[in-house]
């Protein structure tokens, strides 16, 4: 039984080294299968989805996965919960999965939805999805280690997963990142969870899903080139849907285009997008309140336009093409210091958790050049947007106010607003703070509001 659980883990593993082209940008070839199916299963959501699939899924994120799992093995409608017992994170998904025991906080009120998810993490909370459902289940005593000792980096498994780790793994929930490694301790990809909730639901689900219809992009073709300044995205229309959630993402799998529209089509001018690579995928809302996805198209946008244009800020502000200046001012001495200060640290990376000049993630950037002002603000964007200053209109907005974005009722990034339409931020991994137009892209689709610290 060993060698052949061994021969189906290597199989697995090989093809997840070795096939390192992909169908879209961010969903890799050995995973195009069970992301249709989970799809298809209505498990993927849409905050997993309008995101780079190869990068790390959060804690939020994955509640969601989780909670879709539960929904489609018992069939239940789960109750929206009365009370939230955390205070960073407004995620009806989160609070039901604390309520089911699927997860916990991390301390006394805080969930930290922000924070990556380990596979050993992963394989905890599907165990435990699972245990919610009451499927038929073989858990694994918590002394044996069976499963997991075919891997050589095995003892990294800490005590308290190493039940769930060994019963993901006797099930094939979960494998091996190679032949030989576990790698338990690392973060789960996306495409990885959504792959595991697949699996899991194929084993202990009743799968019915298998007529469902996902939408089908039409227009543009798969790897098509446009050229046109204004072109249309169209899509089949499965039955009973109510609405489509509409993502472009571009080559670093960052969405740029993010539309909740009711028809299935929609067109985009060139304002929308520079010259480059880009996936389009397109979900359906359906009746029940569940969301299929399509699979993702690729094109290339070409616009002859576009390549004189080699900046998409105002030339009356004095920036150069990568947004930097010193054109922002402000008559408030206060606030001319914080432009000022959050000026000097142009270029610094992103950090996810940064808090100090040797890196910043979003809301860690504003908080520290607040606080090199004499102003102190809370950490992180949810707590901000909770509880810092006042609100302010997009029409009402000053230098010096914080600008936030996001979907739903709860901010995932922040940005300094400097005037003109520009923000100064820390934006994502892999980048650096810079300054960025509020007006167009990802960021005019994404605007909840700003918030005035300084009065």
């Amino acid at each position: 039984m060993k060698i052949v659980q061994k021969m189906i883990i290597s199989v697995i593993s090989l093809a997840a080294v070795f096939s390192t082209s992909a169908m879209a940008a961010d969903l890799s070839i050995w995973a195009e299968s069970e992301y249709q199916a989970a799809s298809e299963a209505g498990l993927v959501s849409y905050s997993v989805v309008s995101n780079n699939l190869k990068d790390s899924i959060t804690r939020q994120e994955f509640c969601e996965l989780a909670m879709n799992l539960y929904r489609r093995l018992t069939n239940e409608d789960v109750p929206v919960p009365a009370n939230n017992p955390f205070s960073d994170t407004k995620s009806v998904a989160v609070v039901q999965a604390y309520n089911y025991g699927i997860v916990n906080g991390t301390s006394d009120g805080n969930f930290t939805p922000n924070r990556l998810v380990t596979r050993e993490e992963m394989a905890k909370m599907l165990v435990s999805t699972l245990t919610a459902s009451e499927v038929t289940l073989n858990i694994a005593d918590g002394a044996d280690s069976e499963y997991v000792d075919y891997f050589t980096d095995g003892d990294e498994v800490s005590a308290w997963a190493m039940s769930s780790v060994n019963t993901a793994l006797s099930y094939g929930l979960m494998t091996g990142v190679t032949e030989e490694t576990l790698e338990p301790l690392a973060a789960t990809s996306r495409e990885q969870a959504i792959v595991s909730v697949n699996r899991s639901y194929s084993k202990f689900g009743d799968i019915v899903y298998s007529n469902v219809e996902l939408p089908i992009i039409s227009v543009p073709e798969e790897g098509s080139t446009i050229t046109d300044s204004y072109f249309d995205i169209k899509w089949s229309e499965p039955a009973g849907t109510s609405a489509y959630h509409v993502i472009i993402k571009d080559a670093s799998s960052r969405a740029v285009v993010l539309k909740d529209i009711e028809t299935n089509h929609i067109g985009i001018a060139s304002s929308m997008l520079p010259n480059g690579s880009y996936s389009i995928i397109v979900g359906a809302v359906l009746g029940d309140g569940s969301e299929v996805y399509s699979m993702p198209v690729d094109f290339t946008y070409a616009y002859a336009k576009n390549t004189t244009t080699t900046s998409v800020l105002d030339p009356a502000l004095g920036l150069d093409e990568s947004g930097s200046g010193s054109a922002y001012t402000s008559t408030n001495p206060v606030i001319q210091s914080i432009l000022s200060t959050a000026d000097k640290y142009k270029g610094t990376p992103y950090v996810w958790g940064g808090t100090t000049p040797a890196g910043f993630d979003c809301s860690g950037f504003v908080q520290y050049v607040y606080a090199q002002n004499g102003i102190s603000i809370t950490r992180t964007t949810y707590t901000q947007w909770d509880n810092d200053g006042i609100y302010v209109s997009r029409a009402n907005l000053q230098p010096g106010d914080l600008v936030y974005f996001g979907s739903g009722s709860s901010p995932s990034h922040v940005g300094l607003y400097v005037g003109n339409g520009m923000m100064i931020h820390s934006p994502r991994t892999g980048d650096v703070i810079k300054y960025s137009t509020i007006d167009s892209g990802y960021y005019s689709t994404r605007f909840m509001g700003g918030k005035r610290i300084v009065r």
